[in-house]
């Protein structure tokens, strides 16, 4: 793997900079019958990228692709979509079905630089994408009520960027920000149909086929 260069994520930085130009978040979802989540596990310097397509009504499995590469950076807060992106690209690259709307495991524009995993990929995929978080990276919100479906907004510097959204009543909350091509309104209520549990079904049967069996 390769080592922290500060120059390197200099120049990372720069890019995600000027990616915000390509940023749109209007809502170009106008039905949805597909939806897709994607995560990664990592094993020493290997990566396993796990993207499942869920029918988005009976939320049943309609395809699954696992794909293996090996990770060329480490983990660094703010730049997950350079360790992440492109070996979910590849992954998403080998699906016969091409979903509606993709759920990330990561933020969207809920970002320093509002270049998350979602709005990354949102950008060269040209999809509707919404990042979903279990940690919060930044900002500031008043906590939901203890229903299912409560929220509140999050806010840095002045604006709004996400949602804490409380998926299971008494369940601690989620982090749900735009990706690309999707309203802040229209991702809640998708994750919120999606969840059965704490994490959209999506998300977390992406997690469990990406669990290491044989590699």
């Amino acid at each position: 793997m390769r080592e922290f260069n500060p120059n390197l994520f200099k120049s990372l930085s720069i890019f995600q900079l000027r990616l915000t130009k390509h940023i749109d978040l209007r809502n170009r979802l106008r039905s949805i019958n597909t939806i897709s989540g994607a995560d990664v596990y990592y094993s020493d310097d290997k990566a396993k990228a796990s993207v499942c397509v869920l029918d988005y009504n009976t939320l049943n499995v309609l395809e699954r692709v696992v794909v293996i590469d090996k990770v060329n950076l480490p983990y660094i807060s703010g730049y997950l979509c350079f360790r992440e992106g492109f070996i979910l690209l590849k992954a998403i690259s080998k699906l016969n079905l091409e979903p509606d709307c993709f759920i990330f495991d990561g933020n969207g524009i809920l970002h320093h630089r509002r270049m998350g995993l979602a709005t990354f990929l949102g950008i060269i995929l040209k999809k509707p994408t919404i990042g979903c978080a279990k940690t919060l990276l930044l900002g500031d919100y008043n906590q939901p009520k203890r229903q299912r479906g409560s929220f509140s907004y999050i806010g840095y510097q002045g604006k709004k960027l996400g949602a804490a959204l409380r998926t299971k009543t008494g369940i601690k909350e989620i982090y749900v920000s735009q990706g690309w091509g999707i309203s802040l309104r229209k991702a809640k209520n998708i994750v919120l149909g999606v969840c059965k549990y704490r994490v959209p079904e999506p998300l977390r049967l992406a997690h469990l086929y990406s669990k290491p069996k044989i590699w």
